[in-house]
């Protein structure tokens, strides 16, 4: 008799579990899919972003290559490609060879313009956009001496590493434009401060003698 109530029971259990998955099952089978994808889909996507990673390196390192060989047109070209309008480290390292490219290719409208893109990008760290401000400057031969200084003017102003090279770059300036007077006074403030190094100290005093016997 008691097995007779066992079966009777495990019946009544087994027909709630068809009723409850009657009736919730969809959203079960729904939901276990979704997690499903989600997974996979963050596994595809990691696997996606892992690829797309190598093939940008394996591509800048090919830009770089032919940048290496001479080959400015194929760099410029392969640099190009390279870029994405995402704010990744890749992306900013093909349009620093992208501008050395143009550089190299004696296009310096084309070089000052991408390296403009780089210090206007808010995303890029600021020593790489200081970076590209820098040599945007000590690479341009047709702009006006106002527009070379202003656009130095942002790491003249910063607490950047590139600072005290800026101040320096800035003498060189002022000596290449024939304006005497800034230069001395821009080189004996430079001169005075402590925080320059020992190589640079040398090199403003060769400038400096270099300077004075010339007057």
């Amino acid at each position: 008799m008691a097995d007779i109530f066992d079966e009777v029971s495990e019946d009544l259990r087994q027909d709630q579990m068809l009723q409850i998955w009657k009736k919730y099952g969809k959203f079960i089978i729904g939901f276990i899919i979704l997690l499903i994808c989600s997974i996979l889909g963050y596994q595809g996507f990691n696997t996606w972003s892992k690829n797309k990673l190598n093939e940008e390196s394996q591509y800048f390192f090919s830009s770089l290559a032919k940048l290496e060989e001479n080959k400015f047109k194929e760099s410029i070209e392969l640099f190009k490609n390279n870029r994405s309008e995402k704010s990744n480290g890749y992306s900013m390292l093909s349009t620093f060879g992208l501008a050395e490219s143009y550089f190299k290719n004696n296009d310096i409208k084309q070089m000052i313009s991408n390296y403009e893109i780089i210090y206007n990008n808010i995303d890029f760290e600021d020593y790489y956009r200081y970076l590209a401000r820098f040599l945007s400057v000590i690479r341009d031969n047709v702009s006006s001496f106002d527009e070379l200084h202003e656009r130095l003017k942002p790491i003249l102003n910063s607490p950047s590493k590139l600072q005290s090279l800026a101040a320096e770059l800035e003498i060189m300036l002022f000596i290449n434009f024939d304006k005497t007077n800034e230069a001395k006074v821009a080189l004996e403030k430079l001169l005075a401060r402590k925080d320059i190094s020992l190589e640079q100290k040398n090199r403003l005093s060769l400038i400096n003698q270099l300077y004075g016997n010339n007057e």
